[in-house]
């Protein structure tokens, strides 16, 4: 399991702030942007929008898998000017399963993200993905990024093909997020810590929930659910309840065992997520 550079360990959690521009200038502006405010852990690129301006439709894959190489080599030739903003960057495929904006079946999901990962390998960006190139990040905690990973990869553990993406992202030394979302409700305590450890068995190096509670009761049990697989399995996770009602997850999550938030400069990519400067400006009163 590699150790991902914008995990702090236990205590502080890392400020993660999503770009959703669909033009490669805008996406670059923005990771520079959210690079100098400092308080920032990592970018996460969600490329679904600008797959979508390429493609028109949101589709990731075409005949013969002509069109998910075209949308690949179009991602991949943004990564490095998105890298050189400084931060680390979590590369995500939000798919309108789970309230993203490309409309992307199944197979066309693996289809991508496969010949992605190994595009980065082609194109040497592993070296950006490791830390070879012995830059270090700017933003966030300041601390130094070393040889850990600085680019990586989310992975929908419930898309068709999710286990085999993450051994091959692994192949190439590409760290991955294993995600599951629900912008509706949320699941049981116990079908949650299932989830958690399916994702830890398919050996994602992170473990990611976000959940919609409809009452209090929902974001506690969000909550435990967290704090129970945070004790019971190695992989780090992140625990999320959306909206308004589920704020306490994003600013005390870390006493329950997430890792990280996800905060907003400009336009939030799920609901209820604070901004970047007041969100900073509570970690520093709570975790010092």
């Amino acid at each position: 399991m590699k150790q991902l550079s914008f995990l702090n360990g236990a205590g502080r959690p890392a400020i993660i702030v999503p770009v959703q521009a669909s033009e490669p200038d805008e996406i670059v502006r923005h990771c520079w942007d959210i690079a100098g405010t400092g308080l920032v852990d990592v970018v996460e690129w969600r490329i679904d929008p600008f797959i979508t301006r390429i493609s028109g439709n949101g589709s990731a894959a075409g005949a013969g898998g002509s069109e998910a190489r075209e949308l690949a080599e179009a991602v991949l030739g943004v990564v490095p000017d998105v890298a050189a903003a400084g931060l680390p960057v979590l590369i995500t495929l939000r798919t309108g399963f789970e309230g993203g904006a490309a409309e992307v079946g199944e197979d066309d999901y693996a289809q991508f993200l496969s010949v992605f990962i190994t595009g980065l390998r082609n194109r040497g960006a592993t070296q950006t993905a490791t830390g070879d190139s012995g830059q270090t990040a700017t933003g966030g905690s300041g601390q130094g990024q070393g040889t850990e990973a600085r680019l990586a990869l989310d992975v929908e553990i419930d898309r068709r093909g999710a286990s085999e993406l993450i051994a091959l992202a692994h192949e190439y030394g590409l760290p991955v997020v294993a995600s599951h979302h629900d912008f509706a409700d949320t699941a049981s305590a116990e079908t949650l810590l299932a989830k958690f450890t399916a994702m830890a068995g398919a050996d994602a190096d992170v473990a990611k929930i976000a959940m919609m509670p409809r009452s209090r009761a929902d974001v506690a049990r969000l909550l435990r659910a967290t704090a129970e697989a945070d004790q019971t399995l190695e992989t780090p996770v992140i625990g999320i309840s959306m909206g308004r009602l589920g704020r306490t997850s994003r600013i005390m999550g870390a006493d329950f065992g997430s890792r990280a938030s996800f905060a907003q400069l400009g336009e939030p990519s799920a609901p209820g997520q604070i901004a970047v400067a007041d969100l900073a400006g509570m970690f520093d009163r709570l975790y010092g």
